[in-house]
């Protein structure tokens, strides 16, 4: 073999090393950005249990089996005649300790909840995905409507991460209505938030994507935001009001944060919607009975 053949062979034997290694480093990061977003998404997650809560209201645990054999705890409370059930979806926080005040307080006032138990927070086993996260909840909502444990309806509510799975469901169920509490368009658009760069959609794999859902909706929705979030920034909340602007009815508080919504208007919010719900119910019934 000649010098200059040779001197081609280790030409191309080190660009055969640096396409490969390119490539390796690019695999890399492309494992990593589906991956560090989902640990962002669920490091965070409360392992209290939900019984370490003062309250009046009495919470019974509702244990379903999943599809791959775990066994995951939700609370219930039974409502009063003629008042919905409140499905309560929360976030990444798994805030069942943090967050729940204003639910008791619903509660009280006679509508059912549920506090769904996501698998991995609040002592229950196994590790959250999105897919599991969606089946979970489908299996929640079916063992509520065996049981007959919520005969005036459904209302789910989601908060924050929980948005993505209200609304899920919310689309592929018949709900009396859908809150949905700091919500944003699709998970790629927080991390596009948090980062401040345009990492490409393709590359986070949760999706949560209310967006491409809202509008097979078919009940009314209840949008929160607050103008000093910077979590989820109100303009997704606005967004998700155009994709069902026939169903949906948004409030954006000026002085909310992610965290704060309750204390700055939202409540009032709330109590009003639901309360609407309720008496359009009893008006649909007195019709149906007559005089």
């Amino acid at each position: 073999m000649s010098q200059p053949q040779r001197a081609r062979r280790r030409a191309r034997r080190a660009l055969n090393w640096l396409v490969g290694g390119l490539a390796a480093v690019a695999a890399a990061l492309g494992v990593a950005f589906q991956t560090v977003p989902e640990l962002i998404l669920f490091r965070e997650r409360v392992v209290l249990n939900i019984l370490e809560l003062e309250s009046a209201v009495t919470l019974k645990p509702i244990d379903v089996t999943t599809r791959d054999g775990l066994v995951l705890r939700s609370w219930y409370h039974a409502p009063a005649p003629r008042k919905p059930v409140i499905v309560y979806f929360p976030g990444r926080a798994g805030d069942l300790v943090r967050k729940p005040a204003h639910l008791f307080q619903l509660a009280e006032q006679g509508y059912g909840l549920v506090l769904a138990g996501y698998r991995g927070y609040g002592g229950n086993p196994g590790r959250p995905s999105e897919r599991r996260l969606y089946e979970d909840a489908t299996d929640l909502l079916l063992r509520l409507g065996a049981d007959g444990l919520a005969p005036d309806g459904i209302v789910l509510y989601g908060y924050s991460m929980g948005t993505g799975i209200a609304s899920y469901l919310a689309a592929r169920t018949q709900p009396r209505a859908l809150v949905l509490e700091a919500p944003f368009t699709s998970f790629g658009a927080v991390v596009r938030n948090r980062t401040r760069s345009p990492v490409p959609l393709w590359m986070v794999r949760t999706k949560f994507d209310t967006g491409s859902r809202l509008a097979d909706v078919h009940a009314p929705i209840l949008l929160l935001a607050g103008a000093k979030d910077t979590v989820t920034p109100a303009r997704f909340a606005e967004q998700l009001a155009t994709v069902n602007a026939g169903f949906a009815s948004l409030y954006v508080f000026p002085e909310a944060t992610h965290d704060t919504l309750m204390e700055h208007g939202a409540w009032e919010a709330l109590t009003e919607f639901l309360f609407g719900l309720v008496e359009e119910s009893v008006e649909t019934l007195d019709g149906l009975l007559g005089p």
